[in-house]
């Protein structure tokens, strides 16, 4: 039989997922690290909030969003037990850059390229997508993409487009010379090929873009960036209907 500790943090687990998602994801990150629902304490709870269910409520909810919310089961699970202190203790991981919030497709210099200053994936070969969805026509959604993406490693910039190459939102660590050039070349060739990523040198770094519905979204990584993994990231975004 389940105790306090489980029932308390799995109900309100269910109010941000289905019922049966919420157990699942909660005995799984209870497994994780070798705990029962039957005997979990409330200091081993709050190591799971911080741990293992922090990373599986991450894949279905924006990390800062699951996050905050884990935070607040932490809180509350610290006011009813003493002996069980949150450990949330530091900062969650953000975005590396600055905001640009007046960037704009003119800030960026412009490039001449063609079709043969890009690579190519093979639209055969792409990965099923089972990344999070971003509502793209909300300036929310818009933000939630862009924190996501600046959160990987080497990611020094993340531009939110329209389809026809028109910057919406602009996250960077400083200005990036031909990165509005780059979209834009890549809008038009989506136009023209069926295309799912994008990518092409610039100044010793990488862009590699990706459409999304009537979006599509730029990132740019400096040369010591795992851009593989990058490729899979992108591949695995959805815009939501």
């Amino acid at each position: 039989m389940t105790n306090a500790v489980y029932t308390m943090i799995v109900r309100a687990l269910g109010k941000l997922v289905s019922d049966r998602a919420a157990e699942s994801m909660l005995r799984t990150a209870l497994r994780d690290l070798r705990l029962s629902p039957d005997t979990v304490t409330g200091s081993d709870m709050q190591r799971v909030l911080s741990g293992p269910l922090l990373a599986r409520l991450s894949t279905v909810l924006p990390q800062g969003r699951a996050r905050q919310e884990l935070l607040g089961l932490s809180r509350q699970l610290e006011a009813t037990d003493v002996k069980a202190p949150t450990l949330f203790t530091q900062p969650g991981p953000s975005a590396s850059w600055e905001e640009h919030s007046d960037a704009t497709a003119t800030s960026w210099d412009q490039l001449d390229l063609d079709v043969d200053d890009f690579e190519f994936d093979d639209p055969d070969s792409a990965l099923t997508s089972t990344g999070q969805s971003y509502d793209l026509d909300s300036p929310l959604g818009q933000e939630d993409l862009l924190q996501a993406l600046g959160r990987l490693s080497g990611v020094q910039g993340v531009m939110v487009c329209r389809a026809n190459g028109e910057v919406l939102r602009v996250r960077a660590i400083r200005e990036a010379p031909g990165l509005g050039a780059v979209v834009a070349a890549s809008a038009l060739l989506f136009q023209q090929r069926t295309l799912r990523l994008l990518s092409a040198e610039l100044g010793g770094r990488t862009v590699c873009v990706r459409p999304l519905g009537a979006y599509c979204v730029a990132v740019i990584v400096n040369s010591q960036s795992n851009v593989g993994r990058l490729l899979v990231e992108l591949q695995q975004l959805k815009a939501a209907a």
